[in-house]
């Protein structure tokens, strides 16, 4: 009888496990998701191509070489194809590779509530299915979250009012924020008349 309790716990423990360990691992994608040609890694060059109206970004766009630069495009800049049911697109560089994608919907589509935003996103940009684990917030502000290894991918449902998504690089990401870290460092220098050179 007691090895029968030892065998059952360790086959409870054992499934609890297993599901939990797939509920930590939930995502099995290898690239992050694209949505209507824009993807993580994109060149100026390549986000300018799915642009009509190209004056705005050219004038604003992130220059080629090292550094953080961010990017907003209205839907009237954007190809009709694209702009369907979007309001805007936020775009982040770092060292010129698209690192963020930020897009926010317009109230063109509806969704009946954040679940049904959820799924419906989630099946779009190809995401694994909905756990609930990875919902927060609640009565009608709530966020969907999936982090995978490369990237990070959440879904934000704010009361129905402009519903948006994020498509963010991890590595660009800890990158940035280490730049901008040691950015925030502040070295004093003490300059008396024996100083003979700078720092």
């Amino acid at each position: 009888m007691k090895l029968m309790r030892v065998v059952f716990l360790t086959m409870i423990l054992i499934a609890f496990g297993v599901s939990t360990y797939g509920q930590k691992s939930q995502c099995v994608l290898n690239q992050a998701p694209q949505f209507r040609g824009f993807h993580l890694g994109m060149t100026t060059l390549d986000v300018r191509s799915k642009l009509e109206e190209t004056t705005l970004f050219d004038i604003n766009a992130p220059r080629p070489g090292p550094g953080s630069q961010a990017v907003r495009l209205s839907a009237a800049e954007l190809k009709e194809e694209i702009a369907e049911g979007i309001d805007e697109i936020n775009l982040a560089f770092v060292d010129g590779k698209l690192a963020l994608i930020k897009v926010t919907f317009n109230n063109v589509v509806t969704w009946d509530n954040a679940q049904d935003y959820f799924v419906k996103m989630s099946e779009t940009l190809g995401l694994p299915k909905l756990v609930a684990g990875n919902i927060t917030g609640d009565r009608g502000n709530e966020k969907y979250k999936v982090e995978c290894t490369s990237f990070a991918v959440a879904l934000a449902y704010s009361f129905g009012v402009s519903p948006n998504f994020t498509v963010n690089d991890m590595a660009a990401q800890r990158v940035a924020d280490e730049r901008l870290s040691n950015e925030g460092d502040v070295r004093t220098i003490n300059i008396t008349p024996r100083t003979t050179r700078r720092p």
